[in-house]
This record gives structure tokens, sequence and C-alpha cells, in this order.
């Protein structure tokens, strides 16, 4: 018995559904291949678009507005050092000034109001209206 080839499928294996052949190795390996030829062919064409930037990049560096370097940088820290407390003395301060009289400018004649009076005076002038 010479019998290089694959055994025949058993009956079981096909009333199972079983594949009854192989897979085929060539198409795999020239995907494979494929694959390979195409990253390596990206990652050439990227180091070379690169070194093209790389050379290039002078002709599009603009000269800086002359008053950057006069820019004020603030070199304190933008952090806040207790949140809750913060918070609760803006309500406070935005508290005050939506229920209490002052004087915003006394020169010009202009004051602030509580707001809820506001809301009356401007109710009473549209039932009047």
């Amino acid at each position: 018995m010479d019998n290089h080839g694959p055994a025949p499928p058993s009956q079981g294996s096909l009333d199972a559904g079983h594949e009854i052949s192989d897979v085929p190795v060539r198409p795999l390996a020239g995907t494979a291949v494929a694959m390979t030829v195409l990253v390596a062919g990206s990652f050439l064409l990227m180091a070379i678009l690169f070194k093209v930037f790389d050379y290039y990049q002078p002709l599009f560096d603009s000269v800086p507005h002359p008053l950057a370097q006069e820019r004020a940088n603030n070199t304190s820290p933008r952090i806040q050092v207790d949140p809750p407390a913060q918070k609760a003395e803006l309500a406070e301060i935005e508290e005050r000034l939506l229920t209490t009289y002052s004087w915003v400018d006394p020169e010009g004649g202009v004051a602030r109001i509580p707001i809820a009076r506001a809301i009356e005076i401007l109710g009473a002038q549209a039932d009047a209206n």
C-alpha cells in the first residue's frame, strides 16, 4: 500500500459537517508576503517623506511676531487652594449683589436694587401697559 495522499473522510465526518479538505497554503503564504512587503514599503516611504518634510521645513517657518518676546508670562500657580470655601465665598458675594441696595455709579445716579424688587417694578410696568 503506497498511499501518500490524505485518507478519505469517513461517512461520520461527512454527516457531522466536518471539512474534508486542507487549507490551501499558497494563498496564505502569498497574503503574508504581500502584507510584509506592504508594511516594509510603508515604513520606507514614511522615512523618505519625513526626510523631505525635514528638508522643506525651514521654508515654512515664519518669523515670530515682534511682540512675542514682550508677552508677560504668568508664573503663579493657577490652582484653587480651597475650592469649597471659594465656592461658598462666591455664592455669598452673588447673594449680596442680588439682595441688597447700593450705588454702582453715584455721580451718574446709577444704583443697584434687589432682584426681587426689580421683578416687582417690571411686573407693575408691564401691567400698566
